[in-house]
C-alpha cells in the first residue's frame, strides 16, 4: 500500500491547477521586487494551507467509508466516480474541444483569483484553502481512489498514517518550486514546462483514475460473489 499511496499522491501533485497557481503568483511577487522573506513566507504558507485543506477533505472521506463501508452506496458511488473522471481527462487529451454541457464549465470553473498588490500571509493561507477546494474536482479522483483502497485494505489508524504520507507526496513539487524560487532560470524552466506537458498530464492523470476506478469495480463486484 505504501508505493500506491507515494505513486498517487505524488500523481495527484502534477495537476496543473496547485503549481500553476503558485508560479503565476511567485512570478508576479518577483516582478515587483517583493522582499524575500515575504516571498518565502508566502510561498510557506501556501503549501501548508494546500495541505491541511486536503488532508481533511482526504480525512472525512477516509471516516465516511470507514463508519458507512466501502461496499455501502458511498463506494459505489465512488468507483462510478473516479471512473467517470478518467474518462472526462482522457477525452481532455484526445478530443479537448469537445464541451460537455454543465460537465466540462463546472470541472473546470477554477479560477485564480484576482491579483491584489497587498500580499500578506492571510492572502497565501486564504489562496491555498481555495486552490485545495479546487484541487478536489480537478484531481480528486486520483485521492478518492487511494482512500477508498485504503478503506479496504487497513484499519483507519493505519489510513490516516497512510493519509498523512499522501498529502505530504501532493505538496512536494510546491516545496520544490519553493526551494528554488529565487532561481530566475528555473522558474523559466518551469513556465515552459508547464505549459509544454499540460496535455501529457491530463493523459496520464487520465489513464490512472480509469484504471483506478475499475480495479475499485472489480474488488466491489467481487465481494457480492
Amino acid at each position: 500500500m505504501l508505493y500506491l499511496v507515494l505513486t498517487n499522491g505524488l500523481l495527484d501533485s502534477l495537476n496543473p491547477c496547485a503549481i500553476g497557481v503558485l508560479i503565476l503568483y511567485l512570478g508576479i511577487l518577483l516582478s515587483f521586487k517583493t522582499n524575500y522573506k515575504l516571498l518565502l513566507l508566502f510561498g510557506l504558507f501556501y503549501i501548508i494551507s494546500i495541505y491541511v485543506t486536503y488532508f481533511f477533505i482526504g480525512l472525512g472521506l477516509l471516516k465516511t467509508f470507514h463508519l458507512f463501508g466501502v461496499h455501502s452506496f458511498f463506494g459505489w458511488a465512488a468507483a462510478i466516480v473516479i471512473l467517470f473522471f478518467g474518462l472526462h481527462n482522457l477525452k481532455e487529451y484526445f478530443y479537448p474541444y469537445w464541451q460537455i454541457p454543465i460537465i466540462t464549465p463546472f470541472l473546470s470553473r477554477c479560477r485564480v483569483p484576482k491579483f491584489t498588490k497587498n500580499i500578506s500571509i492571510i492572502s497565501a493561507i486564504a489562496l491555498g484553502f481555495f486552490v485545495g477546494l479546487c484541487e478536489f474536482p480537478c484531481s480528486g479522483a486520483i485521492y478518492l481512489a487511494t482512500v477508498a483502497m485504503l478503506t479496504i485494505k487497513s484499519t483507519f489508524f493505519v489510513g490516516l498514517l497512510y493519509l498523512i504520507i499522501y498529502n505530504l507526496m501532493f505538496v512536494v513539487p510546491l516545496v520544490i518550486i519553493f526551494i528554488f524560487v529565487g532561481n530566475s532560470k528555473f522558474y523559466s524552466w518551469l513556465q515552459k514546462a508547464q505549459a509544454k506537458n499540460f496535455s501529457k498530464i491530463k493523459l496520464i492523470m487520465g489513464i490512472s483514475m480509469t484504471i483506478s476506478g475499475i480495479f475499485l469495480l472489480y474488488w466491489l463486484i467481487s465481494a457480492l460473489m
